[in-house]
């Protein structure tokens, strides 16, 4: 049976007008430089007619488009304005699907879709209403006799702290040092300039900047810390026979839905803070979906992975023979940086004194990267476990034991002259859906086993 067509949310304008907001600007650029009025008054009727006509094409061609999905689950877009275009996409051949629901987009009853091909890196996304963006997932991927677990008590805590996204509170506090004056009259000043009596406090104690530093990278994480704990809010989990899926949020509601027979591998990122809570967080990616929320988090004595995902393996927790492997390739990303602001904390002494403690911060963080990639210089390696390809990679702060749930993926072995004269490479395993994993400086004689 198939269902009758079904138009997209009006929000489906106002994302394809925000992408032609630079066509406004264009008009005013010459009133930049002239500083006319008159000019000023003809640029702003351009944008309103520019404006006016890009609302009425996107609003004839949001009336145009169109789409239905049957009962075996294939989505039909048709799309007609001067003309034809027409798009299906089978169940089967969708490797992801999930839905978002911003706060915004909550307000006005609309959730986006994004549905991800297997084997393509392009997406497909959809504006529509919160009643058919869950028909669609419902037709798609439905949710029948489903085993489902929800994180409780301390197991939610671990999820709220392990799954802190780390990659944007550091991009805030780059943004952060970026705009700021790098110099200020004095740790008082500075402290109130930014964040008033609690850095006050911390500058009584440590050097100008250093209190700064300190106050605002605890107050961003926590930040990072409560919209984890957001994410985590009415989180579950659940498996059917054809797919993964996940639900939760607070503020911006997402689900997230993978097929079984499309996953590429599970990822078990470990940690300082997965040690001191003895569990880890598991990310799980379908074609050229990388979810940055995990699936769920993991104790090893717990079963419930094994029931997600059957015959999931770890690496061997041995270390690797590291005769011969390449120093460089593990050491440098983060030894030249540590290097330099070690020099240039012995010179701030005679130069600047001030900026000796913050500097002396900033190479901390960096010998802790340099910690990390030690680890990985004894840990990283490729295996075969029980049946399944397993590799183990170093990246920053997380150690990844990575168990590939798919079908051997494409292989890439590059050499150096270098690596040539001690029989090692390096090996790059490329996905369905062009996502990528690479391991570093593996021994030639290991590499046989990857044929079977």
């Amino acid at each position: 049976m198939t269902t009758a067509e079904r138009g997209f949310h009006p929000f489906a304008v106002l994302h394809v007008l925000r992408k032609t907001i630079l066509l406004y600007l264009i008009p005013l650029v010459q009133v930049l430089f002239e500083r006319n009025w008159e000019a000023l008054w003809t640029a702003l009727v351009q944008d309103a007619v520019l404006f006016t006509v890009l609302a009425l094409v996107s609003a004839a061609a949001l009336h145009a488009s169109r789409w239905q999905v049957d009962a075996q689950g294939t989505l039909t877009i048709r799309w007609r304005l001067g003309v034809r275009l027409d798009r299906s996409l089978r169940a089967g051949q969708l490797a992801a699907l999930t839905i978002e629901r911003p706060l915004l987009y909550r307000l006005a009853d609309a959730s986006k879709v994004v549905l991800y091909p297997a084997g393509q890196k392009r997406t497909l996304t959809l504006l529509l209403s919160a009643q058919n963006a869950q028909f669609l997932a419902d037709r798609m991927m439905p949710r029948r006799d489903a085993v489902a677990h929800t994180p409780r008590g301390g197991e939610k805590l671990a999820f709220a702290v392990l799954g802190a996204n780390g990659l944007s509170t550091l991009a805030l506090l780059a943004l952060a040092l970026k705009q700021s004056r790098p110099y200020a009259p004095d740790a008082q000043t500075a402290a109130f300039a930014h964040l008033n009596r609690i850095a006050a406090w911390a500058a009584r104690w440590l050097p100008m900047g250093t209190a700064w530093l300190l106050v605002l990278g605890g107050v961003l994480f926590c930040a990072s810390l409560v919209r984890s704990a957001a994410h985590a809010a009415h989180y579950t989990v659940w498996r059917t026979e054809s797919h993964l899926g996940s639900r939760g949020g607070f503020v911006h509601r997402y689900e997230m839905r993978l097929a079984l027979e499309h996953l590429s591998y599970a990822d078990l990122r470990r940690s300082p803070a997965t040690w001191a809570l003895g569990c880890c967080p598991v990310f799980v990616t379908a074609g050229s979906c990388q979810p940055e929320i995990p699936l769920l988090v993991w104790r090893e004595d717990g079963p419930f992975l094994q029931e997600l995902l059957p015959g999931f393996a770890l690496p061997p927790k041995a270390p690797v023979d590291t005769a011969g492997r390449s120093i460089p390739a593990f050491f440098l990303p983060a030894g030249i940086p540590c290097g330099l602001c070690l020099l240039l904390t012995a010179v701030s002494r005679y130069t600047l004194p001030a900026l000796t403690v913050p500097l002396l911060v900033v190479a901390a963080v960096f010998a802790a990267l340099l910690a990390g990639a030690a680890v990985g210089y004894r840990r990283e390696g490729i295996w075969l476990q029980n049946g399944r390809l397993t590799l183990r990679r170093q990246r920053g702060f997380h150690l990844h034991d990575i168990c590939v749930l798919c079908p051997v993926p494409a292989l890439t072995a590059m050499q150096s002259p270098w690596a040539a004269a001690v029989h090692r490479t390096n090996l790059t395993l490329t996905f369905p859906g062009g996502v990528k994993c690479r391991v570093r400086s593996v021994k030639c004689s290991e590499l046989p086993f990857l044929l079977f």
